[in-house]
């Protein structure tokens, strides 16, 4: 009797553990999504359009490495994801034109940005912030969703993205807040941003035309007339810039087009290591609890005969066999890490960047796209400067 009671709180701390055992394992129900997309059922006017330009995703690489995060395949996914969302809102036709940028322009009415949060092939999470041309923010939080297995299935419809749903909730999104503008707002929208083109390219002309508020909000002071030459111009160099990100676009669409089929391929492959991974990590912490659970119970068991010393060191034994099991798995889990590795350098040398000609330049389009397209920007200005004679340096009226 005397030794039940000393086991008393040794069980107590067993039963404890056993509880925590059941809850840290316990399957996890994993909630799926299908988002359908809305699209218009009539065609939409010229004025009730707005320009998007979708920026090429921040990658979010830490600094040191860190656990599924592979920056061979989020500098790829920081492309392919911009790419796929400017089809999926072009698909819906309630924007004019949709492009890819390297860097933001004033030609557009709404810029998107988006910074990748987390990607491991079984969920994708991605903070999105959206503004337009006036300054007006739309929108910015963490879109997210986890992908089903059935995703990846032989009878799926193959010209769905997998993460389709997270597309099309941002789409939708964007929808709704541009539903929510009268016409004349989205009127303004694109006065504003035809000014913001107008006051970068001559500055000493048009910027008087706007005005900022304390919250860096532009709205118009006057406009121009409906004749006015220089605007018509302007106008011109402008529908340029649309060239210049229509080739642009080009080189994304290949891009995109070549990346797809390994990119799929590692997410697949990577949400199964990832499924893999979570219920290896759950059973060796499973088995280690229960082997400290086994390990304190033989220590409380104070039997005097030679029995119960027995039994007490089989359950010492027992117990540490069950934690060095449980650790073996831990291991277990870490060759899959390194396998989901392997295929992120795998996947990089599939995905290499391109070199594209744009009026005889040669821009290599990589890290230094962004820096390509600021140099052609300003060789947009010496073009207007050559066509009209005006010096966009100078704050002065133009010569004729």
């Amino acid at each position: 009797m005397l030794h039940l009671l000393n086991m008393k709180p040794a069980f107590s701390l067993l039963t404890l553990l056993l509880l925590a055992t059941v809850s840290c394992t316990s399957s996890k129900t994993i909630q799926y999504e299908n988002v359908p997309i809305q699209r218009a059922q009539i065609e939409l006017t010229e004025e009730q359009l707005l320009d998007v330009g979708i920026l090429i995703f921040d990658p979010n690489l830490p600094e040191e490495d860190q656990e599924f995060i592979f920056p061979e395949i989020r500098k790829a996914e920081a492309r392919y994801i911009p790419y796929h969302l400017k089809t999926t809102l072009e698909d819906t036709g309630f924007w004019g034109g949709v492009w890819v940028l390297p860097e933001k322009s004033e030609a557009m009415d709404l810029i998107v940005w988006g910074r990748i949060e987390v990607s491991n092939g079984l969920k994708v999470a991605v903070r999105i912030g959206v503004w337009d041309i006036t300054g007006r923010e739309w929108m910015n939080k963490v879109y997210e969703t986890t992908v089903s297995r059935s995703a990846y299935s032989q009878q799926r419809d193959y010209s769905q993205d997998p993460y389709q749903s997270f597309y099309n909730k941002i789409a939708n999104d964007l929808l709704k807040i541009r539903n929510s503008l009268s016409s004349p707002e989205l009127r303004r929208i694109s006065e504003i941003g035809d000014l913001r083109f107008a006051a970068e390219l001559v500055p000493g002309v048009y910027s008087d035309y706007l005005m900022q508020d304390e919250k860096d909000i532009f709205s118009a002071k006057r406009l121009p007339s409906e004749n006015d030459e220089m605007m018509g111009r302007i106008q011109n160099v402008k529908e340029r810039e649309f060239v210049l990100v229509d080739t642009l676009n080009e080189y994304y669409a290949k891009l995109y087009q070549d990346i797809s089929v390994p990119y799929e391929n590692w997410r697949k492959l990577s949400r199964e290591e990832m499924l893999t991974y979570e219920d290896l990590k759950r059973s060796a912490l499973k088995r280690q609890l229960l082997g400290a659970a086994a390990i304190l119970g033989a220590i409380a068991y104070e039997g005097n005969s030679q029995t119960s010393s027995y039994a007490k060191q089989a359950a010492l034994y027992g117990g540490i066999e069950v934690i060095k099991s449980g650790f073996g798995m831990s291991a277990e889990a870490k060759v899959h890490k390194e396998s989901l590795k392997e295929l992120g350098t795998s996947f990089d040398t599939q995905a290499k960047p391109l070199i594209i000609e744009i009026e005889g330049q040669t821009l290599r389009l990589t890290g230094t796209a962004k820096e390509k397209f600021l140099e052609w920007r300003k060789l947009l200005k010496q073009i207007y400067t050559e066509e009209t004679g005006f010096n966009i340096s100078e704050n002065s009226d133009p010569q004729g």
